[in-house]
């Protein structure tokens, strides 16, 4: 729900104290303090001079220069008529009477409160503390009350009227009210921005709550640059999401806790565990080798939100088949949930066309809170939360691994579970007497692997202060166990944030700093041979996986060592000596600390799961600090020059520790590995604006214009000693020697090194104009100055861009039906321009930090590249009906990314950087509100949002000869699985191997073991996208009295998802499917044969054909990490219960306006719809085309919490 930006009653002065006292933001740099002029008040007497001013301006320089304040509603005041009054030694009342003569408006003055109101409105009642009149008089009585918020705060100048009557007044400071009216009457109580109550009128005293409607579109909303805008005047869509809708049910990080909240937002958490990024969509994706995401803005100013460790989109598919690969945190992830004060989501390229190229997929504007004018006030947040496995694979209990032998001659045993019924081997194969291989028959049931993780998450903040400076102080920290028991993460954020107001409030500074330490030990990976579920799911079932969990080493255990070289000194043949290289050397280790590890089998990619959770470590650790500093000075009336700068530093530290004896995708590791990944990061931006807003005569002008730049440095490096197989020239053999020292530069595979340094200047200016309040146009345009176009000699470089828009209130042009109270009608059109890749271009990016080497990068540079431009229009209309009960907006976009960004493979092992293809994103959002309130105890408040997106890919590059450059990317081993991006296509396009069949009959062709044959290497059956073509979000907020339940559902309809983890169950023939086949087979007596009939084996039919093949012969076929794609690509449609909440608030427990929060929540309980076998939202990586792939993907969990919120 938006939060009210605007205080319809008001004073100027106590309008901003209610802002602050509130925490909702007018603006941040926003003011409009006027010097007084000829003005001076004593002993009861005026004394004032204007000639030709608004009538705004002399309310503030009475105020200013007298004890009186004035309370009005903006809507019955025309602040902006101009008046010229003359009062010497007079009273306030000939001051009043000669400002608004002939206008219609009267006053009442009560304890130096001036209210002013309608001649049509008789204010029968004083406000409190005005000289007391009779309690009943004539059938009447007086009744009094108080008009509080939700949260408690009074509620200055609500309206409080007799209902079907004229006779009325308004609230005081306090929230305060008295009213004399006929018995049995009832009182309508409003105020602009909440629900309306009726109340029946008695003699008590009533406390009336009012809770906020669901939208007000009188508000301000922050835009781009931080420049605050009317939300009727904006001519494209946004939404904002306040704080509270972070913090309900709070995920470590915050950004999921979005999810199924705005229409065209997409949010999929990555498989990194907690502190893992996101991925992040607004309307889809556009560029198919750049940054997709939006732009992440924090006060205004724009943050750096690259994600750690990001695969490679062109490698990282295959290599996720084969390392223990994972994805780290983002800035955005690190930030904490109880420093933020909204979320305003500028959607599509429109919105944020101020910001440049990194905005042309949108932008979340972050707005943090600050402190207010007041006492201190401290805020306590404390959360606990658990959670477990949502969904797990579903394996077969019958069927263990081959066993062959006997206890005299020596067991065998196989890898797999294509072996006999448990329930069928003799009590010998469980017999440790005879086998070595802890058999058992009873199968491990995956469920035990995991424990129920947690997450602490606690806040405290401070805040407060007085007219000059407002201070806000916070401390969080986040502790959270995961699911395995090896995982935890500890994260701790601290926050300053310093208002001052200087000079008559003419100069306003605002300075934040933020420090945040996180660590994270064994962060969850995917991948096969390094992560421990890929065994604990594809293990022989009748293994006692209980013995290997409490012995998974052995310190005695010996093993020998792989092959090495060594440089022997000899004796040349002139007698002088020679250094010799000698290969194949083999040596005796062990490890009498660490062990050798213990697992049912030495084969190779087969590790026991609970030695890699303690013996194949990580740990990473990052310091972040950043802060801002921005000036706003008003020059003069309506104008004022706007100063921002923000430092961001951020060090990411990795260690990863692989011990030895743990076996890869080729060999073991036999003497420990360790790994050390170094990133270091400064950014420096800068911007002013100089801004200039003037009512002139029906016109409202809003000009801005100003500059920006930005520096970054970044500095990677990555290390790999040598302490593992094939290293040259080994002359130290101890094991597990975790030391920079074994570091031997001589090796091709021990170092990758990366420095990157890159800036960008800018222009900018915006012009926003609106008539009468009906019409607003506006216009945008930028300049931008690129580091990477400067190095092509023959082309400028900078390039520019702009956006347009108009809307029109038809409500305020036309006259409308009584149900309707807002229509307006919106279009905007812009264009955004994107630099060439800075990385991709400077051959002298990639540098070695021991050498301090320069190493080409291998990219080819084209000539004359241009700019990537997307070009993006949007409609829409918002509407409101029924006293704003329910509110309608609909927006159609149609977005064009074009001279794209595209890499090819070329000679020598270069690579060719070219301009082309065009993808378009176009689509629909709609949101719809409800409001019911039928009295001052029960609400319900409903929200939902739907978005379709469709995306095509018009063109792609070509070449010479004009035939399209093919780009695809690897999702398994033997190209099993691809991506591909084809003109006519989509983005994120599926294709898989097949079966091979028969041109003639068009049966599957199957060798002599009857196994069928399937077209490696020709990934060309398509089987769908992977993208949801359909969003929605449902969310209900029912409050009664200081109860609050709320409960979100979201899902998609459409879109694919890839699970490698149930091709390998099926090829290790764990999964319960092939434990069915096989029992089918046995209960009715199908059984393939081959054709000399010596053999026969559990048969089954190839699904679609009566061709009938072994049950093992066709998993192994289409399982493992080259399947028969078809299999394993499951519809991604789903429905879940997201999120539920109950609590319950104490209001005033420590005092006015403190109040203590309890509640009750819970995320991702359950699916209401779900074809897949797995949850469709796994994903193992935020890179584009690498999203919806499940890899043995530690799975997602549910949770449920407590929380408790107080404020002292």
């Amino acid at each position: 729900m938006k939060k009210r930006k605007k205080c319809e009653y008001h004073t100027v002065t106590s309008c901003m104290f209610r802002k602050m006292k509130i925490g909702l933001f007018l603006s941040l740099f926003a003011f409009s303090q006027i010097q007084a002029e000829n003005l001076y008040a004593q002993s009861g007497t005026i004394s004032i001079s204007v000639n030709n001013e608004p009538v705004e301006q002399v309310i503030e320089k009475i105020e200013k220069n007298s004890d009186y304040v004035f309370l009005y509603n903006d809507k019955s005041i025309d602040l902006n008529r101009r008046v010229s009054v003359k009062v010497n030694g007079g009273t306030i009342n000939a001051v009043l009477d000669e400002m608004f003569k002939g206008t219609g408006i009267k006053y009442t003055i009560s304890n130096r409160q001036i209210i002013l109101s309608r001649e049509t409105v008789a204010h029968a009642g004083k406000m409190t503390g005005s000289v007391s009149e009779p309690v009943a008089q004539n059938g009447k009585i007086s009744v009094s009350g108080t008009i509080v918020d939700e949260k408690g705060e009074p509620v200055i100048g609500a309206n409080i009227a007799q209902k079907g009557t004229t006779n009325g007044t308004i609230s005081d400071f306090d929230g305060n009210f008295t009213i004399k009216v006929p018995k049995n009457s009832e009182l309508l109580i409003s105020y602009v921005g909440y629900v309306p109550q009726t109340v029946k009128a008695t003699e008590g005293t009533l406390k009336i709550v009012l809770k906020e409607d669901a939208k007000v579109l009188g508000e301000v909303v922050v835009t781009a640059m931080g420049i605050a805008r009317k939300e009727e005047t904006l001519t494209y869509s946004t939404q904002t999401v306040g704080g509270d809708e972070l913090t309900r049910a709070k995920e470590t990080n915050l950004i999921n806790s979005l999810q199924g909240k705005s229409a065209g937002l997409v949010i999929t958490p990555n498989s990194g565990g907690a502190g893992g990024a996101s991925k992040i969509l607004l309307r889809g994706n556009a560029s198919i080798k750049g940054n997709n995401s939006p732009l992440i803005v924090i006060d205004g100013v724009p943050m750096r939100n690259e994600v750690s460790g990001e695969m490679n989109m062109d490698s990282g598919g295959a290599n996720l088949m084969v390392d223990g690969s994972t994805e780290g945190s983002d800035a955005l992830s690190q930030l904490n949930p109880d420093d933020i004060e909204s979320i305003t989501v500028l959607k599509g390229a429109n919105a944020a066309a101020l910001y440049g190229s990194a905005a042309s997929n949108g932008v979340l504007m972050i707005t943090t809170k600050k402190g207010r004018e007041g006492a201190l006030r401290i805020d306590v947040s404390s959360s606990t939360t658990f959670e477990t496995p949502l969904v797990l694979p579903k394996v077969q209990n019958t069927y263990g691994a081959l066993m062959a032998g006997s206890a005299e001659n020596g067991f065998t045993m196989g890898s797999n579970s294509w072996g006999q019924r448990m329930s069928d081997l003799s009590d010998d194969y469980f017999n440790s007497q005879y086998s070595p291989y802890h058999l058992s028959r009873n199968p491990y049931d995956p469920s035990d692997f995991f424990k129920v993780g947690s997450n602490f998450n606690n806040t405290v903040a401070l805040s407060g202060g007085n007219k000059t400076i407002h201070t806000y102080f916070s401390y969080g920290n986040t502790t959270a166990n995961g699911i395995v028991e090896t995982n935890k993460f500890h994260r701790h954020n601290l926050a300053l944030r310093e208002n001052f107001s200087f000079f008559d409030d003419k100069l306003k500074i605002d300075i934040s700093v933020n420090y945040i330490n996180q660590k994270t030990i064994n962060r969850p990976s995917g991948g096969t041979f390094f992560n421990p579920i890929y065994q604990l799911y594809t293990a022989p079932r009748n293994l006692d996986m209980n013995y290997y969990r409490k012995n998974y080493y052995d310190l005695n255990g010996t093993w020998t060592s792989n092959p090495y070289s060594v440089i022997e000194q000899q004796t040349g043949k002139d007698g002088l000596p020679i250094s010799v290289i000698k290969s194949g050397y083999t040596s005796q280790l062990s490890d009498a600390n660490y062990g050798k590890q213990v697992w049912f089998t030495d084969a190779i990619n087969l590790n026991n799961p609970w030695w890699l959770l303690n013996r194949m470590t990580s740990e990473d650790v990052i310091n972040r600090t950043f802060g801002s500093v921005s000036a706003n000075y008003q020059i003069l009336d309506g104008l004022n020059l706007q100063a921002r700068v923000k430092y961001d530093y951020n060090e990411m530290n990795s260690e990863n520790r692989q011990y030895a004896t743990t076996w890869g995708n080729a060999e073991m590791i036999d003497r420990g590995r360790l790994i050390l990944d170094h990133t270091k990061y400064y950014d420096f931006y800068g911007d002013f604006m100089l801004s200039y807003n003037k009512n002139i005569g029906d016109f409202t002008l809003g000009v801005n214009a100003g500059g920006s730049m930005f520096n970054s440095f970044s500095n990677r490096w990555k290390i790999t000693p040598i302490a593992k197989s094939g290293a040259p020239y080994i002359v130290d053999l101890s094991c597990n020697q975790f030391v920079l020292e074994d570091i031997y530069l001589n090796s091709s595979e021990n170092f990758g090194g990366l420095v990157d340094k890159d800036w960008e200047r800018s222009i900018f200016a915006t012009a926003q104009l609106t008539y009468k309040d009906k019409v607003t146009v506006e216009g945008s345009y930028r300049d931008d100055w690129y580091r990477a176009f400067t190095q092509f000699p023959d082309m400028s470089p900078h390039f520019a861009y702009y956006s347009a828009g108009a809307n029109a209130r038809l409500s305020n042009i036309f006259e409308l039906p009584r149900q309707i109270n807002e229509l307006k009608v919106r279009a905007s059109y812009s264009e955004v321009g994107n630099s060439v890749p800075n990385l991709l271009l400077l051959a002298s990016s990639n540098r070695n930090p021991v050498t301090g080497a320069y190493i080409n990068n291998g990219v080819v540079s084209f000539k004359n590249p241009k700019p990537e431009t997307t070009q993006s229009v949007e409609v829409g209309f918002d509407v409101s009906l029924l006293d704003r009960t329910i509110n309608l907006e609909a927006t159609y976009y149609n977005a064009l990314m074009k001279n794209q960004y595209m890499t090819y493979p070329g000679a020598g092992n270069k690579t060719i950087f070219i301009n082309g293809g065009k993808v378009r994103n176009q689509g629909i959002e709609l949101t719809a509100s409800y409001v019911l309130a039928p009295n001052r105890n029960f609400s319900w408040v409903t929200n939902v949002n739907y978005a379709f997106n469709d995306n095509k890919i018009i063109t792609v590059a070509r070449k010479q000869n004009g035939q399209p450059y093919k780009y695809e990317v690897d999702m398994g081993n033997l190209s099993g699985l691809k991506v591909k991006f084809e003109e006519g296509g989509s983005y994120g396009d599926l294709y898989a191997v097949g079966f091979m069949t028969d041109e003639i009959t068009g049966e599957v062709i199957v060798d002599e073991e009857g196994k069928p044959f399937k077209k490696n290497g020709q990934a060309n059956e398509y089987l769908g996208n992977m993208n949801a073509k359909h969003t929605l979000g449902w969310s209900n907020t029912f409050t009664y009295k200081d109860f609050q339940f709320y409960f979100l559902i979201d899902g998609k309809i459409g879109g694919k998802v890839i699970s490698f983890t149930e091709a390998y169950l099926d090829y290790f023939g764990t999964s319960e499917r092939t434990g069915q086949a096989r029992d089918n087979a046995i209960a009715n007596n199908l059984y393939w044969t081959s054709e000399d009939g010596t053999v026969s084996k559990p048969g089954m039919y190839i699904p679609g054909t009566t061709q009938i093949v072994p049950v093992e012969s066709y998993y192994t076929t289409i399982g493992g990490g080259a399947p028969v794609g078809r299999n394993y690509v499951y519809n991604a449609t789903n429905f879940r219960l997201r999120e539920v909440s109950i609590g319950y608030t104490f209001r005033n427990l420590f005092g006015a306006s403190k109040n203590l929060t309890l509640s009750a929540n819970a995320r991702n309980l359950f699916f209401l719809y779900k074809d897949a076998p797995i949850d469709p939202e796994t994903s193992l990586s935020t890179q584009n085309a690498l999203g919806n792939v499940d890899i043995f993907s530690m799975p997602t969990t549910r949770s449920f919490g407590l929380t408790v919120k107080a404020t002292f």
